[in-house]
């Protein structure tokens, strides 16, 4: 490759936030997880949404994991008959789906972004059991515990396997390897790593499996693709000396966030923010100082920090207005370099709007004029 990460048209990251292009790039972006299996004139619409509202980054899943399957059929549990990556029976190991009804819908998302001038952040596996995930990993090879995923070395494997295969593929649309694509910001390694127990509860070396195996991987990633950004995508939980009987802050889910932060492979920080956290406390006051407390870990740590998810659950458009304007007001005045909320949608057929499964979908840019102002307030 004949690119580093300060080449133009790539994002790099410097202890002052993004560059882009030898000016500041700031984060004003969504996150929309369906683009993958979403298709047509579905996926189109969230760009065109994203475009409306000012944003200049979107960040959208680079995996749907799922489970046995011949060569050439369709396994049970893909998405709207759509697969990235399954257990080939004939092989009797994970295998990869690089048709039409797989990584090239991940092409035509990168080949749009490039379109519409927007960046991609890419999460390559998920935590969580949705579109497979660390539990389907698990299942592959007959395993229990989602901390195996860390340990096991067959699972560790299969996520290398999958990292080279992502970024070497090379783009169908555009001709180029996934590690040249200028519309890529960043990869992150896992959307919301944890390391607990089997039931969810505390483990004990949670933390230390949890940081090594980031080590390990983003490593491997930075060898790979030394000109794209990589992020844990932790959901920003820290574990403090001080902070006995309180989950967020006393390492209980196995994260250990400063020290993911300061990683050498790992470029970037990020948060993760949702009133639920708040236990007898405001929720706009809540989110302020959750995103104060990121950005001076980020300090601390000489690395940007990004609140890449954030979301309020609320019938009353006015008030989740005025939460996101406080929660972007204290990014904008602790010089973070960005957030992003979850989530934006738009129609699915040109009619039909993407369900609201959550209760945090965002539909209009006029429903949010915060965020729209934010976005076009700083940054290239």
């Amino acid at each position: 490759m004949d690119v580093d990460s300060a080449s133009p048209g790539f994002v790099s990251a410097t202890p002052a936030g993004f560059r882009l292009n030898g000016q500041p790039f700031r984060v004003a972006g969504a996150n929309s997880y369906y683009l993958p299996y979403a298709g047509g004139q579905a996926t189109e619409a969230v760009f065109q949404l994203a475009a409306r509202m000012g944003l200049n980054t979107l960040r959208t899943w680079a995996f749907l994991d799922c489970g046995p399957a011949a060569p050439g059929e369709t396994p049970a549990n893909a998405k709207n008959g759509v697969f990235f990556q399954y257990w080939n029976e004939a092989l009797g190991r994970p295998d990869y789906n690089d048709g039409p009804d797989g990584l090239q819908r991940l092409d035509h998302i990168i080949a749009l972004a490039e379109r519409w001038n927007i960046r991609l952040i890419l999460p390559l596996v998920n935590y969580w059991p949705d579109f497979g995930g660390v539990d389907q990993y698990l299942q592959w090879f007959g395993l229990t515990g989602r901390a195996q995923f860390y340990l096991h070395p067959e699972t560790r494997q299969a996520y290398r396997n999958y990292l080279e295969h992502i970024v070497l593929r090379v783009n169908t649309e555009t001709g180029r390897e996934y590690r040249e694509e200028p519309s890529i910001l960043a990869w992150e390694l896992m959307n919301e790593p944890r390391c607990v127990d089997t039931d969810g509860s505390w483990l004990p070396g949670g933390t230390d499996t949890l940081a090594a195996w980031v080590d390990e991987m983003s490593a491997i990633l930075k060898q790979l693709d030394p000109v794209h950004l990589a992020g844990a995508g932790d959901e920003g939980y820290f574990r403090k000396s001080w902070s006995w009987g309180r989950p967020l802050y006393n390492g209980r889910f196995g994260v250990d966030h400063e020290r993911l932060l300061a990683l050498p492979g790992i470029d970037f920080g990020v948060c993760h923010l949702y009133p639920n956290y708040a236990a007898n406390e405001d929720a706009a006051a809540f989110g302020v100082r959750w995103i104060q407390e990121h950005l001076d870990a980020g300090r601390r740590a000489g690395k940007p920090v990004v609140v890449e998810e954030f979301g309020v659950k609320t019938a009353d458009e006015a008030a989740r207005n005025s939460i996101f304007g406080t929660w972007l007001d204290a990014v904008d005045a602790g010089n973070g370099a960005g957030a992003a909320v979850w989530m934006i949608a738009s129609t699915v057929d040109g009619a039909t709007l993407y369900p609201d499964y959550d209760g945090y979908t965002v539909y209009s840019a006029e429903s949010v004029p915060a965020l729209t102002a934010f976005a076009r307030s700083g940054g290239v």
